[in-house]
Order: C-alpha cells, then sequence, then structure tokens
C-alpha cells in the first residue's frame, strides 16, 4: 500500500510539472490551462521597489511577479503565465502626493505590463503602459538600459483613437498632450 501511494504521488507530481513550460514557450503550442513558468528567473530583476526624479518630482514604481490567467486572443485556448504588473506612486517637489497607486496594487488590472521584447530595438526590453482614466490611451516604456540596480525608461505612446467624449480634451488642446505625469525619459534604481 505504501508503495502504491508513493507511485501515485510521483505520479501526480509528474503530471502537474508536465504542464509547466518555460517562458518564452509560444502559447499556442501549449495545452489548455498550462503554464509558461519562469523556471530561470529572469523576471526577479525587475521585482521591488524602483525610484527615480524628473523636474522635482519623484517617480516609484512596484514590480510584482505574478502568476496571471490569459488566453489567446479571442478568449480561447487558456492558460496561466509568471508576468510583472507595476503600478507607480509620483510625488511632486513639495512632497504632495499626485498619484498613489502602490498602496492599493492591483494584481488584476495594474497601469504597468510586462516584461516584453521591444519592437523598436530587439535588444531592449518593454513594458505597456495604460494610465487610468486617460480615455484608452497607452504607452511603451522601453528599458533601453539595464545594469545592476538602475534601469533606463523611455515613454513613448502607442497608436490610439481619438474619443470626443474624453474628459481630457480640453487640456490636450491648451496642453498638448495628456496629463499622464510621466516622464519621457528616467532613470531607476532599485530600493
Amino acid at each position: 500500500m505504501k508503495n502504491l501511494f508513493l507511485i501515485i504521488i510521483t505520479v501526480l507530481s509528474f503530471s502537474c510539472k508536465a504542464q509547466e513550460y518555460p517562458l518564452n514557450t509560444d502559447p499556442s503550442e501549449i495545452p489548455n490551462n498550462a503554464y509558461l513558468k519562469d523556471m530561470n528567473n529572469e523576471l526577479d530583476k525587475y521585482v521591488g521597489l524602483w525610484k527615480g526624479t524628473w523636474n522635482g518630482k519623484t517617480l516609484y514604481i512596484e514590480f510584482k511577479k505574478l502568476k496571471h490567467y490569459s488566453s489567446i486572443p479571442g478568449d480561447t485556448h487558456p492558460y496561466y503565465t509568471d508576468v510583472i504588473f507595476g503600478e507607480r506612486k509620483v510625488v511632486s517637489a513639495n512632497g504632495t502626493v499626485e498619484i498613489d497607486r502602490i498602496t492599493n496594487f492591483d494584481n488584476q488590472g495594474p497601469e504597468i505590463r510586462g516584461i516584453f521584447g521591444s519592437l523598436v530595438n530587439g535588444n531592449w526590453k518593454r513594458f505597456y503602459f495604460y494610465p487610468k482614466n486617460m480615455c484608452g490611451k497607452s504607452a511603451a516604456l522601453d528599458i533601453t538600459n539595464f545594469t545592476g540596480n538602475q534601469m533606463t525608461l523611455h515613454f513613448e505612446y502607442m497608436p490610439s483613437i481619438y474619443k470626443e467624449d474624453c474628459i481630457h480634451n480640453s487640456y490636450v488642446d491648451q496642453h498638448g498632450d495628456f496629463p499622464i505625469n510621466f516622464p519621457k525619459d528616467i532613470v531607476l534604481t532599485k530600493q
């Protein structure tokens, strides 16, 4: 009986492991509900709290590695994958907190998601940035340099449609940009 129990545990353990695949595996080549796992801890270097300054403001970004449910577009072929999710906090020069999404970190729909290969430069890594309440405006955050405990992010808008009912249209007309509150380029240091 003891040997049968060990065989069952071994088979169950093997079955669970058989459903795990390396992170860079094409999702269309895995069975439903499989797990694209960060087996080599490639994402760990991004995890943590990062800090940088621009125009007198301080930007904090917290990155977490989470197991996330996903599917091929059209909500077909479900699978799980390890991802980096991030939220930000912006503090003005006088100490006023302008944005704080870190305190209530959204594990399901965060502002920052990644990490992906950059379409601009194959050597860069990319996060996608979906700032809340910006009428669907989104951006790419390309990591143009990563050395030890520092990374440089470059902000670039993604193509989007114009929404006539966007609450920020008059601001955009007056200032030529959305009130995104994010620098064009910033060096972040891991805390």
